[in-house]
């Protein structure tokens, strides 16, 4: 049997197939080891900066824990005085019970008038020196105008005359609504306003009535008023004439004259002229 060849001996001098490698190649092996090494320690530190980067970030997004709010009290001032604050340089007046006063000053005298109207003017005579007017209205007598309108035709006396009536073409709506709130007499009332309100009462029926007949308030009213100045009218004339008998033929002449004016006006249902009438005395009654 043969024996397998035994490997070569390892000639003398010759180099082991390990350490088969030569200087240059220990060198760039080495350089390599020492460029991975750098490599790797410079990756770690990016990371490791990165990392440190990334944590402060975090921190700077961390919003803050908000304090908690104070809440500022509401201080509530206690309200203004209305009433001034009398110091001791600025002592009260002395105020007499017995005595008048009007804003603080004294009355020395006071004197009250009332006009056909019913309208009140009171004049005063203060201690400063100054006067003063207060005038008061009276009360309504009446709720509608167009009662108020016949009112006033029906006060004026016989012979004077009537100063326009603010009558408007609305009136006879207003009489018509009027009649559905009778008038009433109070015991209250004075004797002038029982008397014009049941003068009034009368104007109405004898309105209601003309109103039936086709005629209107307004109409009627308008008639009366002329009829009223044209007696004043007439009256005023034979005054007028009356003085200048007097004065060119004597009083008996005037008398005689005056007679038979007053005869034509009774038939006419004019007032009658007055003893010893004139112009300015014209609404003198016999």
């Amino acid at each position: 049997m043969i024996a397998p060849p035994k490997e070569q001996t390892q000639r003398k001098g010759q180099r082991s197939p390990s350490c088969g490698c030569d200087k240059a190649t220990r060198s760039r092996s080495a350089w390599v080891r020492v460029t991975i090494g750098v490599v790797v320690v410079s990756a770690l530190a990016v990371l490791a900066v990165k990392w440190w980067m990334g944590n402060d970030e975090n921190a700077g997004d961390e919003k803050p824990i908000p304090q908690e709010r104070r809440v500022k009290p509401i201080t509530v001032s206690p309200p203004k005085s209305t009433t001034e604050t009398v110091t001791a340089e600025q002592p009260q007046p002395t105020v007499d019970d017995n005595k008048r006063y009007e804003n603080g000053v004294e009355v020395l005298s006071s004197t009250i008038t009332t006009n056909a109207n019913g309208i009140t003017v009171e004049r005063l005579v203060l201690a400063n020196g100054k006067t003063k007017k207060k005038v008061r209205h009276p009360k309504p007598i009446f709720e509608f105008s167009s009662d108020d309108l016949i009112a006033t035709a029906i006060s004026v006396k016989p012979g004077e005359s009537m100063p326009p009536l603010p009558i408007n073409r609305n009136i006879d709506n207003e009489f018509a609504q009027s009649l559905l709130s009778p008038i009433r007499i109070s015991d209250d009332d004075s004797d002038e306003v029982k008397e014009i309100k049941a003068k009034v009462m009368e104007t109405r029926a004898y309105l209601a009535e003309e109103i039936k007949r086709g005629n209107s308030v307004y109409q009627a009213l308008m008639d009366h008023q002329a009829e009223v100045n044209r007696v004043a009218d007439t009256r005023l004339m034979a005054i007028q004439e009356l003085q200048k008998v007097r004065d060119e033929m004597g009083d008996e002449a005037a008398e005689e004259f005056k007679e038979r004016i007053n005869e034509s006006f009774k038939a006419r249902g004019i007032p009658e002229i007055g003893k010893r009438p004139t112009i300015e005395t014209e609404k003198e009654m016999p």
